[in-house]
């Protein structure tokens, strides 16, 4: 109680406003569910030409030491239905956010990109395209603004993107200027193309090319990736890359689907081969905060088994490997990890799921941990209700996640810490206020190893779909 009496007046109206606002507008209105549809009576509906999401979101967290931060964010995603003869469609996607409390100072537990603005709020354009069908001849397409590519890396570019099917062969071709949510890249560009066929039924196989031009690198990067059909439930899927002609990393993954029995194994190897510094900011986004990437080795196994409509039991093992020991540091270690799941559907009550996970971690400096982690949730009419506890070893910055966004988030290097010995406890509720919104709250605490020893997160958030 005593943390929501400490968020400040804005702060409470901010929530009120971007959450709960668009929630009493609904329900003030006696045709709701036709409004969220998008039907008026003159017969006019939006969902003709446009679809998406909207979603506004506050987030609030707190640490030892009278450490808080509070944030909020309004997101919007939307794609039109086709136009000028079903070839134009257009897509976006983005965010506004602003940083409540004003600035964290570069001590605080909480300071991140958000933190280094000049002003409290701040917009993102995620990506803002059209996509032209078959622009010059049959089977192709072309895409004209702000978009992403996924070939090689996750690059982020204002330009155009040309693909086209001819027979069993499907090229593309790109370039633009590239664009970075978290820096400047001036006038830095990039291009890139690719090759896919099947040389044989169950063969299929993709060549692709990126090159990168910024201010101080020029970066060449090529990939070559191989999916067979080994047997009727066993697949094959291969992947190596090259980085200004030398070996970049390799994977090789081999699994086996029996869909009649409800089960599936999976086995891959991934090697990274050279260390990685400062490249162009696509290709190493991190280096200024985690450092010089070392080489490593992962070898992962995972197995599902389901036993009817009631039970399914999950087990797996990680091994990573540093592959010189001294190049071990904060963000690159040596571990063993293995786990066993076990998923119960109605356990207690109807419309019940719960997930029990028993792991064993084995780290250097660590030593041996086993640890267990519960996940219950329970429909109940319009609510959906869910708790739990989790375990990991290591986990980055103050977000309840080890997601990497969060660490690019994060504006200095001294802002990222390695958290060790994680144990997290949540509570979520969901409320569906119509077929197509919902309300939901997340709190999350955690308790490790690392100062400050205890952190609280709240999100609450209004979506809808339209």
């Amino acid at each position: 109680m005593y943390l929501f009496l400490s968020i400040p007046k804005i702060v409470v109206i901010f929530i009120l406003w971007n959450i709960l606002f668009p929630v009493i507008l609904l329900a003030s209105v006696d045709n709701a569910a036709d409004i969220v549809a998008g039907v008026s009576e003159s017969g006019f509906t939006y969902k003709d030409f446009i679809s998406g999401n909207f979603r506004v979101q506050y987030e609030g967290r707190w640490a030892e030491g009278n450490d808080e931060d509070h944030d909020t964010y309004d997101y919007l995603r939307f794609k039109t239905k086709p136009l000028f003869h079903n070839k134009v469609t257009i897509s976006g996607s983005g965010r506004f956010s602003a940083d409540l409390d004003g600035r964290e100072p570069e001590s605080g537990a909480f300071r991140d990109i958000l933190d280094s603005y000049d002003h409290q709020y701040n917009g993102r354009i995620y990506y803002l395209y059209a996509d032209i069908q078959n622009p010059v001849v049959g089977k192709s397409s072309l895409r004209l603004g702000r978009q992403y590519v996924y070939s090689l890396e996750n690059i982020l570019f204002d330009g155009a993107k040309y693909e086209q099917q001819i027979g069993p062969v499907e090229s593309y071709v790109f370039g633009g200027l590239r664009v970075s949510q978290y820096s400047s890249t001036y006038f830095d560009t990039v291009t890139g193309s690719g090759v896919a066929f099947r040389p044989f039924v169950d063969t299929r196989t993709t060549l692709d090319y990126v090159r990168i031009i910024d201010n101080e690198f020029n970066d060449d990067e090529v990939g070559l990736n191989l999916w067979q059909k080994i047997y009727e439930d066993v697949n094959f899927y291969g992947r190596y890359t090259l980085l200004n002609t030398l070996p970049k990393d390799f994977m090789v993954k081999l699994s086996w689907d029996k869909f009649e029995w409800d089960a599936n194994i999976q086995v891959s190897y991934y090697r990274f081969f050279h260390s990685l510094g400062e490249q162009s900011n696509n290709i190493s986004p991190f280096f200024q905060l985690l450092g010089t990437l070392r080489p490593f080795e992962l070898i992962s196994m995972t197995g599902y088994k389901g036993f009817g409509e009631k039970l399914g039991v999950s087990s797996g093992f990680d091994y990573r490997s540093v592959i010189d020991i001294d190049d071990e540091d904060t963000f690159n270690h040596d571990y063993n990890r293995t786990f066993l799941s076990f998923n119960v559907n109605n356990l207690f009550f109807k419309e019940s799921k719960a997930a029990f996970t028993v792991e064993y971690w084995n780290v250097k400096g660590i030593d041996h941990t086993v640890d267990i982690g519960v996940d219950y949730d329970k429909k109940i009419g319009r609510f959906d209700v869910g708790v739990g506890t989790s375990y990991s070893v290591y986990k980055y910055n103050f977000v309840g996640s080890n997601d990497l966004q969060a660490v690019l988030d994060s504006e200095y290097t001294g802002d990222v810490e390695q958290k060790i010995n994680v144990r997290t406890y949540y509570l979520r509720l969901k409320y569906l206020v119509t077929t197509h919104s919902d309300i939901t709250m997340r709190w999350t605490s955690e308790l490790s190893d690392t100062d400050p020893g205890t952190f609280h997160q709240i999100f609450l958030s209004y979506s809808m779909n339209f």
